[in-house]
C-alpha cells in the first residue's frame, strides 16, 4: 500500500511537471500593443519608414496605420480584398514609390480609417470630442498611449487628419505647451501638443475625435 501511494504521488508530480512545461511552451495570444505602436511612431515621426512604405502627399493615415499594424500588432482585416469596403484594412508591397504598393482606402484615408475602426470588431471605441482651441493638459482618461485622434478642420472636408497619442510631457518644438502629445505626418511632427493649437491655423473651427483602440484586437 505505501508503495502504491508513493507511485501515485510520483505519477501526479510527473503529470503536473509535464503540464507546466506544455503551458510554458504555448505562445500567448497576441493583442494590440499601444506602447509598441507609440514606439514605432516615435521612431518614424520625422523620418518615414522608407523603402518599406511609400510616402503620400497626405501621409498622416498611412503613417498611423503603419504604427498600429507594425508597431502595435493590429492585424490586417480582409487582406487584399475589396479596397473600398469600410470593413477591410490592409496594405501590400513596398515603397518608396506607390507603383509597387497597394492599399485599402482605410489604410490611407483619415475618414475611411475612422469608419473602419467603428465597423471593425473589437476595433475602436469613440471617446468623445474636443475643440481645436483646447489647452487642457490631458485628453480623456479613456484615451491612452497608442490611441488615435482624428481632426476635422471645419473647412467642409470632414475628418481629414489622423495622429497617434504617444505620451505626456512638453511639446518638442513648443516647450511652453505641456500635456498629452501626438506624432503625425503632413507636416511631420514628433511629440506635438495633442490639440495641435500651436500649429493649426484653423484651430477655432477644428473638432477632434478621440478613438480608443481596443487592446483585444489580434
Amino acid at each position: 500500500m505505501p508503495r502504491s501511494r508513493s507511485k501515485r504521488r510520483a505519477l501526479a508530480a510527473l503529470t503536473a511537471a509535464l503540464t507546466a512545461v506544455a503551458l510554458s511552451s504555448m505562445s500567448p495570444a497576441l493583442a494590440y500593443s499601444g506602447s509598441g505602436a507609440a514606439a514605432y511612431a516615435d521612431k518614424y515621426a520625422l523620418s518615414p519608414n522608407t523603402p518599406a512604405y511609400p510616402v503620400f502627399g497626405a501621409d498622416c493615415t498611412n503613417f498611423v496605420s503603419q504604427a498600429l499594424h507594425v508597431g502595435g500588432g493590429y492585424p490586417f482585416r480582409g487582406a487584399y480584398t475589396n479596397e473600398s469596403s469600410e470593413k477591410v484594412w490592409w496594405s501590400r508591397g513596398s515603397g518608396p514609390t506607390k507603383d509597387t504598393f497597394s492599399w485599402s482606402a482605410s489604410w490611407v484615408g483619415a475618414y475611411e480609417f475612422y469608419r473602419f475602426l467603428l465597423a471593425d470588431q473589437p476595433g475602436g471605441h469613440p471617446k468623445g470630442t474636443a475643440p481645436g482651441s483646447s489647452t487642457d493638459y490631458w485628453t480623456p482618461d479613456s484615451v491612452v498611449t497608442g490611441d488615435v485622434l482624428f481632426y476635422d478642420w471645419g473647412q467642409g472636408e470632414g475628418v481629414s487628419h489622423a495622429a497617434i497619442q504617444v505620451g505626456y510631457g512638453t511639446d518638442a518644438n513648443k516647450p511652453e505647451w505641456k500635456g498629452n502629445y501626438v506624432d503625425y505626418h503632413t507636416t511631420n511632427r514628433y511629440h506635438a501638443f495633442w490639440s495641435l493649437k500651436p500649429y493649426n491655423a484653423a484651430w477655432a473651427t477644428t473638432t477632434i475625435y478621440f478613438m480608443n483602440i481596443d487592446p483585444a484586437n489580434k
